[in-house]
Parts: structure tokens; C-alpha cells; sequence
């Protein structure tokens, strides 16, 4: 990421000096909000607030399943309701913890963790900084954004629980390994080449890209851009200029980012509090995983629009 960062930026400088320190000084504020949360999180844990946490949701241990699925609706409601970020900050310890009490493969449930608060970071205008970002372009009211996104969301958490709770909730072969604490100050440090990344890529797009085509092209469109270049850049230049324009847009930029590793700030997050835990959330199985479940997210979001009188025919 460091290597992608710099080529980007050193070209966008070449070719657009102006326009590379505009696009840095739009997207300095949800990093540095990024970083805040980081930190808070890491404080957090060496208080043990993440123990706490942790005992609380599996009080009464029993099946993996059972307690995959459980950290997995903390994760999403955490998400939904208070922020993504927040969302794998918190979230991310206390899968660690679980796995090794639960003899489970880590790798697995920190995966299940990452995609569950990107895919659940829909249901409030501020889930999701790249909400915020859409709603400025195609203001909607809180009431009525509310009022529209609450039954695709309970659909794509149903899913996403229930699909990614039975992969991961399964007990590991062997031994397994010891688990560490998985603070994430670290993560601050993978934040640095993400801005260099998303900068620049915003300073290439600008800020009028139109998803056209059907619903379901501008999904998938929106959904790849996303992934490849990073939810936010691609939030910070999408236009959406109609209702339903608007929420292919919050789609593609909160689900889509499950395609790749680096479609997420949060979902890098994860893998540094994953590692730093002593875990591996591997790049290609969470794209593997995004590859089969992020069509049936897609799909479940769709369904609960069209019952929400959102998509019409």
C-alpha cells in the first residue's frame, strides 16, 4: 500500500498539483477521525473494556456458532448504530478473545467481524462516513433515509449473521495457538499509505462520477470501483442524481468494500488488530468469502428497497 500510495500521489502531483492538495485537505478529516478512534479504542482495551465486553456477550458459552453469531449482532448493531470504525475497534478484541476460549479458527471469525460491520454500516446517515459524503451531494432527510434503509438492513445483518456465523462459529483443527490482546494502535500506521491512496485517487475521479445503467449495473459498477479503490475516494466522486441513484451509491461504498481488502479503511483496521493479536485475516480468503456472500448481501439490500417502495418495478 505504501508503494501504490506514493506512485499515486507522485503522478496526481505531476499531473494535478492543485488538485492533489485540495483532495488531501478534504480527506484529512475522516482519517484523523479514523486515528482519534484508534487510539480511543487501544486505551480502551488496556483498561479492559474489551474483557468486560467480551464476558458480556459470551456469558453463557456454548456452541461456536452460537457464539460467533453473538459477537457478530454486537458488531453490526455497533456499526449501525454508533459507527463502522467503531464498530471493529471494539468488535475486533473481543472475536480474538472469543476464538481461543472457543478453540476457533480466528482467522475466520476477525474475517466474519470485518465484512459484518462493513456490510451492516448502512442503517444511519453517520454508520458510514461515505453516507455522509452521498447525502451531501443528494441530501435526503434523516426521517425519510431512516424510513428506507431499516428493512434492507435488518435483511443484509439476517444474512450476513447467519451465513458468516456458521463459516467461522466451526471449532479449529489442532492445537490452535495462543491469542494476544490485538491492540490496534498499530493501525494508525496503516492509515498513512490509505491517505496518500484515497487522495489521490479523489483528485483523479473529482467529484462527477454518474453511475448509469440499470440498479443492479450501478451496483455492480459501484460496488467494484469501491473495492478497488477504496470506499471513501470513490464516495468523495460519486453524483448520485435520484433517490434510488443515491442508495446504489451507500450500497456499493458499505457492501462492496467486502470484495477486497483494501475496498475498507475498517477492514484494514481489522487486519492490523488481527495480526497484532496474533491471527491472519488473509487477503485472498476475504475475498474469496466477498466474492460468494457479497452478491446475497446485494441482493437482500435490494429486496428490502424495493418492499421500502424505493426501487419501483
Amino acid at each position: 500500500m505504501w508503494a501504490v500510495g506514493i506512485v499515486i500521489a507522485g503522478l496526481v502531483a505531476a499531473l494535478r498539483p492543485d488538485g492533489l492538495a485540495a483532495a488531501m485537505r478534504a480527506t484529512t478529516g475522516p482519517f484523523t477521525t479514523l486515528a482519534v478512534i484508534i487510539l480511543a479504542s487501544a486505551l480502551a482495551d488496556r483498561l479492559g473494556a474489551f474483557r468486560i465486553l467480551g464476558r458480556a456477550v459470551d456469558r453463557n458459552p456454548g456452541p461456536g456458532i452460537a457464539s460467533a453469531a453473538a459477537i457478530l449482532a454486537v458488531t453490526a448493531m455497533l456499526s449501525a448504530l454508533v459507527n463502522l470504525d467503531v464498530a471493529v475497534v471494539v468488535a475486533m478484541p473481543v472475536a480474538l478473545r472469543a476464538a481461543q476460549r472457543h478453540h476457533q479458527r480466528a482467522d475466520r471469525l476477525t474475517t466474519a467481524v470485518a465484512m459484518t460491520a462493513n456490510a451492516t454500516s448502512f442503517l444511519l446517515p453517520t454508520s458510514n462516513i461515505t453516507n455522509l459524503l452521498l447525502l451531501h451531494r443528494e441530501p435526503l432527510a434523516t426521517s425519510a433515509y431512516i424510513g428506507d434503509s431499516w428493512l434492507p438492513w435488518i435483511l443484509v445483518t439476517a444474512v450476513s449473521i447467519g451465513t458468516l456465523a456458521i463459516w467461522s462459529g466451526h471449532p479449529a483443527t489442532g492445537h490452535g495457538h495462543a491469542i494476544a490482546s490485538g491492540r490496534s494502535v498499530g493501525a494508525i500506521t496503516d492509515l498513512m499509505p490509505m491517505f496518500l491512496v484515497a487522495s489521490g485517487i479523489r483528485a483523479l475521479l473529482g467529484t462527477s462520477l454518474v453511475l448509469h445503467g440499470s440498479f443492479t449495473s450501478q451496483l455492480a459498477s459501484g460496488s467494484a470501483l469501491a473495492a478497488a479503490a477504496d470506499n471513501l475516494p470513490a464516495a468523495a466522486a460519486f453524483l448520485p442524481t435520484t433517490t434510488p441513484g443515491l442508495w446504489a451509491a451507500i450500497l456499493a461504498t458499505t457492501i462492496g468494500p467486502n470484495l477486497l481488502i483494501t475496498g475498507s479503511v475498517a477492514t484494514l483496521i481489522s487486519r492490523r488488530i488481527a495480526r497484532d493479536g496474533g491471527a491472519k485475516l488473509s487477503p485472498r480468503q476475504f475475498s474469496a468469502i466477498g466474492l460468494a456472500l457479497v452478491p446475497a448481501q446485494l441482493a437482500a439490500a435490494v429486496l428490502g428497497l424495493h418492499i421500502a417502495g424505493v426501487l419501483k418495478g
